[in-house]
C-alpha cells in the first residue's frame, strides 16, 4: 500500500473511530431518554430514504467512479464534477418537492417528524462526498465528518430531555448533515475550477450511465432500507421492534466500517490504474485488500458476538435487553459484506463488470424480501436480522463465483483454517471474561484487551505470513 493509500487508510480509520465513539456516548442516554420513540425515528428515516434513493440514483459509486477515471485532468475534471452535481440537485429537488406534498396530503401519524427527515433530502442534494473520495482526498471527507458527528452528538445530549423532544432529535440529525455538506462546498475550489455547464448536456452526458448504476443501487436498498420499513410495516408492536432492529445492526456495523473503508479509499485507485490497462496492479490491490478483510472481519465477527451479552445490559436500558440476542445473530455480515466489499465495490465496479454486479445484488434483494415477508411477522426484529444474514451471504457466494478463476490472491488455506480456530479460542476467553465479571463498562474493555491480544499472540507463534507482514510495518513506523 503506497503512501497516499495509507495517509487516505489513515484518515478513513480516524473518521470510523469516531463513528464508532459517537453510538457508545449517544446510545445509553438516548435509548434511555427516547426509549420505543427511537423506533419511530428509524422508520420515518427508512421512509425518507426511499424518495432519496429515486433522486441520487447511482451517483455516489457512479461519482467516484468517474471522478477517479478524470482525476489527472483539472480541466475535463471541472467539467465532469459540474455536470454531475447539477445533475444531482435536479433530481433531488424534484424529489424533494414530491415527499412534501406526499406528506402534507398524508393521513400519517407524526406528520411533524415526517416533516423535519425531509432535511435529509436537503443534505443529499449538496452532498459532494464522491467527488472528495474520487480524487482520493479522505482528509476533507473524514474532518468533516468528524466535527459533524462531535457537534450533533453535543447538541443531542444540551437539547434532547425527554420522549417529547423525539422531533428536536430528528431536527439534530438533519441540521448538522446539511452543515458539514456546506463545509465540503466551501473547500471545492482547491479542486476545480468554475465551469458553466448545460443541463441537457450534464444529463445526455451522464444519466444513462448513472440509470446502469440504480439498478444494483435500488436492489441493494431492497435489503438495507426495505427490511428497517418491513420491520415497521408487519411486526406486532412495530415501534419497540423498529428500535431493537436499528440498534442491533447499528452495533453490528459501526465495527464492519473499519473494513469498508478499504473499499471506499481503494475504488477510485483501481479505476484509474485499470483505465489504464494496469490488470497486474488491479490484482495486486485486491489481493491485499482481500487478505486484510479476512484478518479483520473473522476476530471483529466473533468477538463481536461474544462482547454483546456483557455489553447490552448496562449499554441500553433495561428494555433494549434483546438486543443482546440479536447482536451475535447479526454479526455474520461481517465477514459477509467484508468479502462483498472486495468483490463487487472493488472489483466489479472499478472495472466496469455492470451486469454481475447487479445481478449479485438484485439476487441479495429477493432473497431479503422473501425471507424478511416470512420471518417478520412472525419473530419480529429477530426475523429481519436473520433475512439480512440470508441476503448478504447471497450477494456474496454469487459475487465469489463470479470472480473465482478471474485474478489471483495468493491467499493460503493455512491462513483463513488459522484466522477462524485463533477468533473462535479468542470468544472463549472473552465469554468466559464476562460470565466472570458480569456486565460493565470495565469488563467490555477487558474483554476486548484480552481478545486482542491472545488474537495477534497466536498469529504471532504461528507465523502467519500476513500478520507477520503487517507487524513489521507498524514496527518500522513506530521505530521512526
Amino acid at each position: 500500500m503506497d503512501k497516499k493509500l495509507f495517509v487516505n487508510y489513515f484518515y478513513n480509520i480516524l473518521y470510523q473511530v469516531v463513528t464508532v465513539l459517537a453510538p457508545i456516548i449517544t446510545v445509553p442516554y438516548t435509548t434511555k431518554v427516547l426509549g420505543a420513540q427511537l423506533g419511530v425515528n428509524a422508520f420515518t428515516a427508512t421512509f425518507v430514504q426511499w424518495f432519496i434513493i429515486f433522486g441520487i440514483m447511482g451517483i455516489n459509486n457512479y461519482g467516484i467512479k468517474t471522478i477517479g477515471t478524470v482525476q489527472d485532468d483539472r480541466k475535463l475534471l471541472s467539467k465532469t464534477f459540474h455536470e454531475i452535481f447539477l445533475m444531482q440537485r435536479c433530481n433531488l429537488l424534484l424529489v424533494l418537492v414530491v415527499y412534501l406534498v406526499s406528506i402534507a396530503v398524508s393521513s400519517f401519524d407524526y406528520k411533524l417528524i415526517y416533516f423535519i427527515q425531509g432535511l435529509t433530502i436537503l443534505s443529499t442534494m449538496f452532498d459532494i462526498s464522491w467527488f472528495y473520495l474520487g480524487i482520493e482526498d479522505f482528509k476533507v471527507n473524514s474532518l468533516r465528518n468528524i466535527l459533524v458527528k462531535i457537534i450533533g452528538v453535543a447538541l443531542i445530549f444540551l437539547i434532547v430531555k425527554s420522549e417529547a423532544d423525539l422531533w428536536k432529535f430528528v431536527l439534530i440529525n438533519g441540521l448538522t448533515a446539511i452543515f458539514g455538506q456546506m463545509i465540503m462546498l466551501v473547500q471545492l475550489g482547491k479542486y476545480v475550477d468554475p465551469c458553466k455547464v448545460s443541463l441537457k448536456e450534464a444529463y445526455q452526458d451522464h444519466f444513462k450511465d448513472n440509470l446502469i448504476l440504480f439498478v444494483p443501487q435500488i436492489a441493494t436498498s431492497i435489503y438495507t432500507v426495505l427490511d428497517q420499513t418491513l420491520v415497521g410495516v408487519l411486526a406486532e408492536d412495530w415501534e419497540a421492534q423498529s428500535a431493537f432492529y436499528q440498534q442491533a445492526t447499528r452495533i453490528v456495523r459501526m465495527f464492519l466500517y473499519f473494513i469498508t473503508s478499504i473499499g471506499s479509499v481503494i475504488m477510485p485507485r483501481i479505476a484509474n490504474v485499470y483505465s489504464k490497462g494496469d490488470n497486474e496492479k488491479v490484482a495486486s490491490y485486491l489481493s491485499v485488500t482481500l487478505k486484510l478483510a479476512l484478518y479483520l472481519a473473522i476476530p471483529m465477527m466473533f468477538g463481536t458476538a461474544s462482547v454483546a451479552p456483557s455489553l447490552v445490559p448496562w449499554f441500553m436500558a433495561p428494555e433494549f435487553g434483546i438486543v443482546g440476542t440479536l447482536i451475535p445473530i447479526t454479526t455474520p455480515i461481517i465477514l459477509l459484506i467484508s468479502l462483498s466489499n472486495v468483490f463487487g465495490v472493488q472489483f466489479l465496479l472499478p472495472t466496469g463488470r455492470m451486469k454481475e454486479f447487479s445481478t449479485s445484488v438484485v439476487l441479495g434483494a429477493v432473497m431479503n424480501l422473501i425471507s424478511n415477508v416470512i420471518l417478520i411477522p412472525r419473530f419480529g426484529a429477530l426475523g429481519a436480522c436473520i433475512a439480512l444474514v440470508i441476503a448478504e451471504g447471497s450477494v456474496t457466494l454469487y459475487q465469489f463465483i463470479v470472480m473465482r478463476g478471474k485474478l489471483q490472491f495468493n491467499i493460503q488455506k493455512r491462513s483463513i483454517i488459522l484466522y477462524f480456530t485463533d477468533a473462535i479460542g479468542m470468544s472463549l476467553i472473552v465469554l468466559l471474561i464476562g460470565r466472570l465479571m458480569g456486565p460493565s463498562l470495565k469488563t467490555n474493555i477487558l474483554q476486548v484487551l484480552a481478545g486482542g491480544i491472545f488474537y495477534m499472540a497466536v498469529l504471532t507463534a504461528f507465523r502467519e505470513e500476513f500478520h507477520m507482514s503487517v507487524l513489521q510495518k507498524v514496527l518500522k513506523i513506530v521505530k521512526k
